[in-house]
Parts: structure tokens; C-alpha cells; sequence
């Protein structure tokens, strides 16, 4: 299933609705056409210090506001998500072996006209399956690996896209949050390379629901 719309809140939405619809769904594509408003550092959420993301601010404020049955609201849980991504384990991770410097360089490379034999092999992978993942779990067959498991950094003429894969991710808690994570990642890039923003697509291989019964509630305040 493919969702496109033109800001990261209405994908968000609509995708949410598509899960708690189905309950659970495998392959979902979430294709957000204008992730950022620019990279002029225009502020869309102070409290949060959120840049240039293209957001509905009344629906984005109201998953914020929401209460999840276990007491964490929607702002915890765009932190931890946004945490994650530019500090926590997947920055590590994309990181690691210098792979996110490796793809920085490549795009001005790239954008200078050079180095152009390499546009598609700018990736960053967050697991190596020689090491040992979830270790309070006692399994005889690796790897096990986190639920971001790729970014695809593609570069068309002056603009960048991001393709997002996740084996699993969780529509109520988390993934309005990853949304948000990967928009300012895709933001950092940009600013660092001198491209535009291009297209954000997020691929859940299973689209899948923490708690059915927030869901629900969620789907109805957000709308």
C-alpha cells in the first residue's frame, strides 16, 4: 500500500487510519512530497526546536497533547524519536565506519559534477550482522536488527530524497516521531551539501499497532 501526501501531519494521519483500519499491514509506503517548507531555519515548533518541517501545527500540536494508556504523551514520544535519530543508537549507527561522511562528501561531490558514478550507492545501514543484538534475548541465529535498518540518500539533479526502510514500526507511538526524525535529518543533509529537499519516503515492511484502542482514540483527536 502507498500513501503520498504533500506534508509529513496529513501522511502521518492518513497512514495511521490505513493501519488501525487493516490492524496490521505489510509493505507500507509513506511518500511525503514537500517534508520541508525551505532551509531557511524558519521555526514550526519552538517548544520542540523544530526547523522548516512542513506540518498541519494544529494536528502536530494535538498528537503532542495526546495521552497514550501507558501516561507517555505524543511530545515524549517525538522526543525519544527524534533523539534516537540524531543522538541515540541510529546516529551511532549511521555513523559507524564513517558511512554518513562518506555520504555527505559524495553529494558535493556529486553536486559539483564529479563523483557521479556513485548516486546510488549512498546508504547507511544500522546493523552488522556479526554483532550480537537485544542480548536479554537468548538467540541461536543473528542478527537481530533494529527496526530502521536502512537510509537511502538519492540525489536528482538539485534535489535529495530520502528513503527511509524499517523491518517494523509501530503507528500510534512511533512512527509520526520518525517522520519528524527523518525530515530533519533530510534538512542536516541538505544544509551540508547545498541541495533542495526532495521527497521523504518511509517503508514499514509491517505496519503494525501498539495499542489498538489508542490507536483509535488517537485517530479520532487528530482528525
Amino acid at each position: 500500500m502507498e500513501i503520498a501526501r504533500n506534508n509529513i501531519t496529513s501522511a502521518y494521519v492518513d497512514s495511521l487510519k490505513a493501519v488501525v483500519n487493516e490492524k496490521y499491514i505489510f509493505v507500507l509506503v509513506v511518500k511525503i512530497e514537500k517534508p520541508l517548507i525551505g532551509l531557511s531555519g524558519t521555526v514550526v515548533d519552538k517548544e520542540l526546536g523544530l526547523l522548516d518541517l512542513n506540518l498541519d501545527k494544529h494536528v502536530h500540536n494535538r498528537f503532542k497533547e495526546f495521552i497514550f494508556k501507558d501516561g507517555k504523551s505524543g511530545r515524549w514520544w517525538i522526543e525519544n524519536r527524534v533523539r534516537e535519530m540524531l543522538k541515540g543508537s541510529y546516529y551511532h549507527a549511521i555513523t559507524k565506519n564513517k558511512q554518513l561522511d562518506f555520504v555527505i562528501d559524495a553529494l558535493r561531490k556529486i553536486k559539483a559534477g564529479n563523483y557521479t558514478w556513485c548516486s546510488n550507492y549512498l546508504l547507511c545501514i544500522t546493523f552488522d550482522p556479526q554483532e550480537k543484538y537485544l542480548s536479554h534475548i537468548h538467540l541461536s541465529r543473528k542478527p537481530i536488527p533494529p527496526c530502521l535498518t536502512l537510509l537511502d540518500f538519492k540525489p536528482e539533479r538539485n534535489r535529495l530524497h530520502l528513503i527511509a526502510s524499517w523491518r517494523a514500526q509501530y503507528f500510534d507511538t512511533k512512527a509520526y516521531g520518525n517522520l519528524l526524525s527523518l525530515g530533519i535529518l533530510l534538512r542536516e543533509i541538505c544544509v551540508k551539501t547545498g541541495y533542495d529537499a526532495g521527497c521523504l519516503i518511509s517503508i514499514a515492511r509491517k505496519a503494525i499497532l501498539r495499542s489498538r484502542s489508542d490507536s483509535r482514540r488517537l485517530l479520532r483527536e487528530l482528525r
